[in-house]
């Protein structure tokens, strides 16, 4: 037996750190490719998913608060017929619609320390130079976030603060699994009455595997969007028209064990059969489904169905009956769980969106840019990036703001019911 040696005080014990700092997974967006990794206020760069799905605007009318973006409707009336018809006082007046687009203000920034000690510390790890890739990358998801909300509330959630203060509301559109054409929700501009509409026929298709996605679905929800909501097709690069379907990750899940169960037949099309130009256009593209390219979203919001159906009648009585919540995924990945607030219960609703042509508006008059604030002698500073901007969804209406005049024809909001997590066998099939 000898003596062994003490161990030395913890207070003198070398640390060695990697100053080359790891960077988070984050789920992907489907809508990144619609901004850069970077930032740059000099320059426009193309999004790989088609340009057709935007409305932008053009900057002659960027001196504005507002603008209105006016759409002439196709002729309607009767022709004039026969030999002895006259044309006198049978002229049809050309109609137009309007919706009215605004932008707010929109900043985020960082907290930084030009010298000291304690900048000494961070120094290796390059801490405050990483504000700069941070911050691309949290407008990236933040904006991916807005034009969830667009799609599902009309408008990014800046438009509901000053100066505008517009009012909340939910999409026109809605296609709700396990119910037919007439059983779909009946719109109204009655904000409280639409909610109780909705919830009503949420409640009314279920839980069940029945109020998921499901090939029976999807060949009826293209044939409503055609048919019966109008949205407007897009021209795809083989020559054939269609939407963009962005379904929620566990109905991504659910749908391929549908397709690989044997029911899809030749209309299904595995993505990697569709060709490089098809699966650069289109991030997390799974396949087609006729007329429909189905995109895998793993920042899906999800929907919290509340409140009591004591009052609730088809006919207005302006009182909230029943509530809805849209929950979205945040940025980052914060430790409290607070980046992802999205209801994962059995009774929430997943939600995912049919995309057209001009299905959202875009307004950035005031372009991306860097704004510092200094403190002390400039030892301490905030750093972040700042612009204006606006993204809704295009709602045309009359003056008179009737429910029957209201129309919107770039995208349908898809609410399914929680997939099966286990039990995927061929008997479940819907």
């Amino acid at each position: 037996m000898i003596n062994h040696p003490t161990v030395l005080d913890a207070e003198l014990q070398i640390e060695t750190y990697l100053t080359d700092m790891r960077r988070e997974y984050l789920p992907n967006d489907i809508f990144d490719n619609l901004s850069s990794e970077y930032i740059n206020p000099t320059a426009e760069e193309a999004g790989n998913l088609p340009n057709a799905i935007y409305l932008k605007l053009k900057a002659e009318v960027d001196k504005g608060r507002t603008c209105k973006v006016a759409m002439v409707k196709d002729l309607s009336g009767s022709p004039t017929l026969g030999a002895n018809g006259d044309q006198r006082l049978n002229e049809e007046d050309i109609k137009t619609k309007f919706f009215r687009m605004e932008y707010t203000d929109l900043s985020h920034a960082t907290t930084n320390q030009q010298y000291g000690i304690y900048a000494r510390d961070k120094a290796p790890y390059r801490v405050f130079e990483y504000r700069v890739e941070g911050l691309a990358r949290y407008f990236k998801q933040y904006f991916g976030k807005m034009r969830r909300q667009a799609l599902l509330e009309l408008q990014s959630e800046n438009l509901e603060d000053a100066p505008h203060f517009n009012p909340s509301g939910f999409s026109k559109n809605w296609f709700v699994p396990n119910r037919t054409f007439a059983q779909q929700a009946d719109y109204t501009t009655n904000a409280a009455d639409w909610v109780d509409r909705i919830v009503a026929t949420l409640l009314a298709a279920g839980t069940s595997i029945n109020a998921c996605v499901s090939l029976n679905y999807l060949i009826k929800l293209e044939e409503w969007a055609r048919d019966v909501a109008l949205i407007s097709p897009l021209q795809f690069e083989d020559g054939s028209d269609g939407y963009i379907v962005t379904l929620p990750t566990p109905q991504v899940s659910w749908l391929l064990h549908v397709v690989q169960a044997g029911n899809a037949g030749d209309v299904w099309v595995k993505a990697s059969n569709m060709g490089a130009e098809a699966l650069k256009k289109y991030p997390n593209m799974v396949g087609q489904f006729r007329g429909l390219r189905i995109l895998a979203d793993q920042r899906y919001a999800s929907l919290t169905l509340g409140g009591s159906a004591s009052n609730v009648t088809y006919t207005s009585d302006s009182g909230v009956d029943y509530t809805l919540t849209a929950k979205y995924r945040g940025m980052g990945q914060a430790d409290d769980g607070s980046s992802d607030p999205r209801d994962k219960t059995a009774s929430a609703r997943q939600v995912g969106f049919l995309i057209g042509q001009a299905a959202l508006c875009e307004w950035m008059p005031e372009g991306f840019h860097w704004e510092w604030e200094y403190e002390q002698y400039d030892k301490y500073f905030g750093s972040g990036i700042f612009c204006s901007v606006g993204i809704k969804q295009p709602v045309f209406n009359t003056h008179e703001n009737e429910d029957w005049t209201v129309q919107q024809n770039g995208s349908i909001v898809l609410p399914f019911a929680a997939a099966p997590e286990t039990n995927y066998y061929i008997s479940q099939t819907p």
